[in-house]
């Protein structure tokens, strides 16, 4: 049964998973192998020489069961200080056996007894239960692993993975009572139970080797992703429950950190709405925060060997980068760099839209020009860092001051255009005023100078054979006007003036 238990996981699961569990099958079969030279025996050498087999691979079930149960379970045990130490141990415990005549550390002494059933009869020597208490101590130390796991995972899981629990259960229980029937001197035949615990053992796991999804999935999609891989990875089964996951993964998703195996992986804490449908391939999600985060998540099928699908990943990769880099490009083709307001080109594509809607509805459209007084002399006395100071301040002056949905721009050097919708002659002519009030009542501070700044404003009513260069240009000639009249004034155009 341990052959052929064996065997098929040996063909069926493709992960290096199996391994440990193979090596401890393997074992298995040596001890088993032991045991069955050991009751066909005629002499004690014969049986002393069975014994020897035998040991050869128990001393190593313990040692494998405990590096099976942590893979399985994904808890990560030291190659040097806890693989190599264990091997070692195993390793000095059969030579121990295998020696024994020389030294009688393990057995003081041994006969054969042939009544009613052959066994090894011998006396423990110094060294017997130190032996027996290695595999006992690596077999619980494997069962607690195990046991502390069923508490995290859900539904079917619990169950295959409490299957195998009971599978390294059976033949420790059984193991720890053969050492106390030795100690006590019970078992006076000296009966090995363990060996044939073995057998109720090697049934449990034959089954659940031929149910082997859990142990696949989880070999086949995590093993390197879960170690190597940068991006956030969740493994599901097909039904979305919840199976493991990599630390990138609940620094994205804190939720996930709680999330117990076999739970829906909907019931995630802050699992994002764009995620409530696994099917498709790629969704892009933002996670809201001090800083808002952008991520894609890429969503691939896990396929059993049968070429049916067994479970999905999930890989989550940090977009924000791009998705901010691709922001800027396109505020690069809308917005000013300098002052953060539209730029022309921007501004007349929104305009044109605003006079269309607004003729539609009768509504009047004013368009306005707005120059800088003497911002030449602010460059060449303070400098042109002074200058685009100066600019920031003005667009911010003009923005706080017209309503929310007035456009304005920077139509170029130090002139910004504006585009007001929906008032009379006198109320634009106002707004024009407070711009101007509120311009020439600002300072800007530069390397501790007062830098104080007017404006002149050139407006014009928008006609219906106007166009957006028309109406812009008649603001420019009132704005010509204004300057002409001294500065730090609103001009309207009129006609011929």
């Amino acid at each position: 049964m341990s052959l052929f238990a064996g065997i098929i996981t040996l063909f069926q699961s493709p992960s290096y998973k199996k391994n440990y569990f193979l090596l401890m099958q393997y074992m298995v079969i040596v001890s088993l192998f032991g045991y069955l030279l050991e009751l066909t025996s005629t002499n004690a050498e014969e049986a002393f020489g069975a014994v020897k087999v035998l040991y050869a691979g128990a001393s190593f079930v313990g040692t494998f069961a405990f590096f099976f149960a942590a893979d399985f379970c994904n808890v990560k045990i030291h190659a040097v200080f806890v693989k190599a130490l264990m091997i070692v141990i195993s390793l000095a415990i059969t030579a121990l056996i295998w020696t024994n005549k020389f030294h009688n550390w393990i057995f003081l002494d041994y006969s054969f007894k042939t009544e009613f059933f052959h066994s090894f009869i011998f006396t423990p020597g110094p060294g017997y239960s130190i032996t027996r208490s290695y595999t006992t101590v690596c077999m619980i130390m494997a069962t607690a692993l195990l046991f502390f796991q069923i508490k995290k995972w859900k539904g079917k899981f619990r169950k295959q993975l409490f299957a195998i629990l009971v599978c390294l259960v059976v033949p420790a229980v059984t193991d720890v009572g053969f050492y106390l029937s030795i100690i006590t001197g019970i078992n006076k035949s000296q009966l090995y139970f363990t060996l044939f615990s073995l057998a109720i053992m090697n049934f449990i796991l034959y089954r659940e080797v031929m149910q082997f999804n859990v142990f696949e999935i989880i070999s086949m999609a995590t093993e390197t992703a879960m170690e190597y891989i940068k991006e956030g990875f969740i493994l599901v089964d097909m039904n979305n429950n919840f199976l493991s996951a990599n630390p990138a993964a609940t620094e994205i998703l804190p939720g996930i950190y709680i999330l117990m195996s076999g739970e829906s992986i909907f019931s995630t804490l802050g699992w994002p709405v764009e995620l409530k449908d696994l099917e498709k391939d790629t969704v892009e999600f933002s996670i809201v925060g001090e800083n808002t985060r952008y991520f894609r998540a890429s969503i691939s099928p896990v396929y059993a060997k049968n070429k049916a699908k067994v479970a999905r990943v999930i890989l989550l990769s940090e977009i924000t980068d791009s998705v901010r880099l691709m922001k800027e490009l396109e505020n690069a083709a809308y917005i000013d760099g300098l002052t953060g307001i539209y730029n022309r080109k921007h501004f007349s594509e929104l305009a044109n839209a605003d006079v269309e809607r607004a003729q539609r509805l009768d509504q009047t459209v004013y368009t306005a020009m707005l120059d800088i007084d003497f911002f030449k002399s602010v460059n060449d006395t303070h400098g042109h860092t002074a200058g685009d100071i100066v600019l920031k301040t003005t667009a911010g002056v003009i923005r706080q001051t017209i309503r929310a949905y007035d456009l304005l721009c920077r139509y170029g050097g130090e002139e910004f255009a504006l585009l007001v919708l929906d008032m009379n002659p006198s109320e634009a002519f106002a707004l024009m005023e407070r711009i101007r009030e509120n311009m020439e009542s600002t300072i800007t501070n530069y390397e501790g100078t007062e830098i104080k700044i007017t404006c002149s404003i050139g407006l014009a009513e928008f006609l219906r054979t106007d166009t957006l260069e028309s109406s812009i240009k008649k603001s420019d000639e009132a704005l010509y006007s204004a300057k002409n009249s001294g500065r730090n004034q609103v001009k309207f155009f009129k006609s011929g003036a």
